[in-house]
């Protein structure tokens, strides 16, 4: 899933510098839950994420779900 580049409530574009009077701040996405891949009934289903915009503080939700699952395997030398 592509994330936004910027924030769709207050239009700061996460990562770049905002100067004002007295400081420079750079505006970022922060996670605030971590994905709990056990707490839906649906294989393919994971459980959804919360952001919040460091500047204005508003919360999103992420709704994440399972494509594909990959067994690597390590090659010994």
């Amino acid at each position: 899933m592509d994330l936004p580049k910027k924030c769709p409530q207050c239009k700061v574009k996460w990562g770049e510098a905002i100067e004002t009077d007295k400081k420079t701040t750079f505006p970022m996405l922060l996670i605030r839950t971590d994905l709990d891949f056990d707490s839906t009934g649906s294989d393919a289903r994971i459980d959804d994420q919360i952001y919040e915009c460091s500047e204005c503080h508003t919360l999103f939700r992420a709704r994440w779900q399972l494509i594909s699952f990959v067994q690597l395997v390590e090659k010994h030398q």
